[in-house]
């Protein structure tokens, strides 16, 4: 580590050149990622409502369908519509009655249930299928055709729709929440530091790592919008600690020399102890959201972990380059005036460990038994904001239709059409279900197949499964819409129906349900082992690691305690991911009062050392915790998207929390266990007595 910081403190100009050269290369590759709008693609391919939509892509072509709502009666016009999105690229096919019925026979020779689904009253429902998955360029550029072509009040909507509109909503928004969250972040700094130059160099230091960990991501692929949206703010909030934790100690080694290339070498040296395992510890905390069966949770992770990487770089080689080439224009404020009150307050503070080791573990039966009864939201409106007009136009096309959540039930070809018909009938009693529409609805299954005419049969029959549709009036995600996808697959189970799949919005929802409950075990289970097995080895002791994961586990308690105590609920992916994330993030709080107080205990007894690790880290721990709540709590009041503001919300939340536990009930902790920590710790044998 001497010859690392001796590298850095004597080449910092040529440090600066190839690391802009590296970010202008990294640019290039973060303009070229992709982003991925669709959250249905990230659940695995063997769960048997992915199984279904991708038939009804391949072989339907209408897994992900658009709707156009016209306000007329003259059919055609209707027509007329109908063939003019159908000649626009990327649409495979626009659907309505006319399809399966000749447009010349009268309404009332049609089976209701199949005008229901084209027209009522005074408007008529046009069914638009993709050529290709509704995330993808070329149906994006058909969306945008589509909207070009159609009249302001004529509604258009469906999940191609909602992924375009997120898209051009998403990108405003996340230029409004990097630049809060540096506004915010250089203020605290400022405040902190008593220097306007200071914080300029530390945003350009994690700018570069920011960028860098946005370039890479080029080799990822793709990256979620969820992850693009969030994973700059929190990068800036997370890493710029490692940043703080350095120039904190970088001060203090000034009162010592005048050597200012010297103190920042020493400065690098001294600070590698606490930041480096910050670094691993954190990255291991994100990397624990890739054991989600959920990919979004390896999507989010990996990418966060990536940026912890390049923070931890940026702190160590280039925010050393940049204090050193611009060290005379950044003055930092003396903070000796803070000692004397810090120290009177630290010294209160250790009188009472046993008392505040009581409060600490107390506190763990309410908030983990309000933990095991969080209100979890699995609704889909957490994922797309309401204000898409998009979203506005499902509510006006089901005032005038009814409502549009379908879902699809795709039967294996050999399955006899009286079996079909008999589990239809069933599904069709169901609370919630409004309508059933299939081949059997409109011909009866004592028709022979060959009496059938083609263009219907081909309407219901491709690639080995027979299609039939089931309207639904429940919601994605709520516990009626699952119970209502749960007793659709059961009366197909009942009926021995093997094969048939089950798919749409609602079945999607459920899927994911289910999934994230192993989820959320997998998640905390690999995130808490992780950390405590990189602490155990960081500071060669069985003891610390408990203590320190300990002290942030609670923070999390309290967390998720908060929205409950409100009647609120939490985003199952929230919830799923911030105990990794906030594991990851807090307990680098904990790392570095704990890394303070092994150096001073060298030296002092227990209280002693306890209020000089205090008084030299909670300037930075305050800090920091601050920059973290202000990166996130930004996009609370910017961000439409229901999930990205409770996320953000509970990440600063959190942070908060992190630090009042770690300077306050900590300390106590640590004193209360400081001859076990002696005894099971390698080295700490040379720790003062008492």
């Amino acid at each position: 580590m001497q010859r690392f910081a001796d590298l850095v403190t004597r080449h910092p100009r040529t440090i600066l050149v190839v690391s802009v050269l590296l970010a202008v290369i990294a640019g290039l590759g973060a303009i070229k990622t992709p982003i991925n709008y669709d959250m249905f693609s990230y659940l695995p391919k063997d769960v048997d409502s992915i199984k279904g939509q991708f038939i009804m892509t391949e072989q339907f072509k209408s897994a992900d369908t658009g709707y156009v709502l016209l306000k007329t009666t003259n059919t055609a016009e209707v027509l007329k519509v109908k063939q003019d999105l159908a000649a626009i690229d990327g649409v495979a096919h626009v659907g309505w009655m006319s399809d399966i019925v000749d447009p010349s026979v009268p309404d009332v020779f049609i089976p209701q249930e199949l005008i229901a689904l084209f027209k009522k009253g005074e408007h008529a429902l046009l069914h638009i299928s993709f050529a290709d998955v509704a995330a993808s360029d070329r149906t994006q550029a058909s969306v945008a055709a589509i909207k070009a072509y159609l009249k302001a009040d004529q509604a258009f909507t469906g999940m191609p729709v909602f992924l375009y509109e997120l898209n051009e909503m998403v990108k405003d928004q996340e230029v409004k929440s990097v630049l809060t969250a540096v506004i915010l972040s250089a203020l605290v700094t400022g405040i902190a530091t008593g220097s306007a130059t200071v914080p300029i160099l530390f945003l350009l230091a994690m700018g570069l790592g920011i960028i860098y960990n946005m370039g890479t991501n080029y080799f990822l692929g793709q990256i979620s919008y969820l992850t693009k949206a969030t994973a700059a703010v929190i990068q800036l909030g997370v890493t710029i600690d490692f940043s703080i934790f350095l120039m904190h100690r970088f001060r203090e080694e000034t009162h010592h020399t005048d050597d200012r290339r010297a103190a920042m070498a020493h400065a690098i040296q001294r600070t590698a102890g606490a930041i480096i395992p910050c670094a691993f510890v954190t990255m291991a905390g994100f990397l624990a959201l890739a054991t989600m069966r959920v990919k979004l949770g390896a999507d989010m992770g990996i990418v966060m972990a990536k940026g912890v990487f390049f923070g931890l770089l940026s702190t160590m080689i280039i925010l050393p380059a940049l204090t050193l080439v611009f060290e005379r224009f950044s003055a930092i404020r003396d903070v000796k005036g803070l000692i004397r009150p810090m120290t009177h307050a630290a010294q209160r503070l250790v009188k009472y460990p046993l008392t505040l080791t009581v409060i600490f573990a107390v506190l763990f039966v309410p908030t983990a038994y309000i933990r095991q009864h969080s209100n979890l939201s699995y609704d889909m409106q957490d994922i797309i904001p309401q204000n898409l007009k998009s979203m506005q136009a499902v509510k006006t096309i089901q005032d005038s239709m009814g409502s549009i959540q379908m879902t699809n039930i795709l039967f294996p070809a050999q399955t006899p059409r009286w079996v079909q018909k008999k589990a239809l009938d069933e599904i069709a009693k169901q609370p919630g279900v409004i309508q059933v529409l299939s081949l059997e609805s409109l011909v009866d299954p004592a028709i022979p197949a060959s009496f059938i005419p083609e263009q219907v049969k081909s309407r219901f029959t491709k690639g080995g499964y027979t299609l039939a549709m089931a309207r639904l009036d429940v919601l994605p995600g709520s516990d009626e819409g699952n119970a209502l996808v749960g007793k659709i697959r059961a009366i197909l189970a009942e009926e021995n129906i093997t094969g048939a799949l089950v798919s749409g919005d609602a079945p999607i929802s459920k899927d994911m349900t289910d999934l994230s409950a192993a989820d959320l075990v997998k998640v905390d289970i690999a995130g808490v082992l992780s950390i405590l097995i990189i602490v155990t080895i960081v500071f060669a002791s069985f003891s610390i690691p408990v203590v320190l994961v300990a002290a942030i586990l609670l923070a999390i308690l309290v967390n998720v305690s908060i929205p409950y105590l409100f009647g609120h609920s939490i985003p199952y992916i929230t919830f799923s991911s911030i105990t990794a994330i906030q594991l990851g993030t807090c307990v680098n709080y904990a790392i570095f009062l704990m890394t303070r107080y092994r150096e001073e205990r060298m030296k002092h007894t227990a209280r002693h050392a306890m209020v000089l690790s205090l008084v030299g880290t909670a300037p930075a721990i305050i800090t920091a915790g601050l920059c973290l709540f202000c990166a996130t709590i930004g996009m609370v009041f910017i961000s439409d998207v229901s999930m990205v503001q409770s996320l953000s919300l509970m990440i600063g939340r959190g942070a908060l929390l992190a630090v009042v536990i770690t300077l306050i009930l900590l300390p106590g902790v640590i004193l209360t266990s400081d001859k076990l920590i002696c005894a099971t710790s390698y080295g700490w044998n040379k720790a003062k007595k008492e």
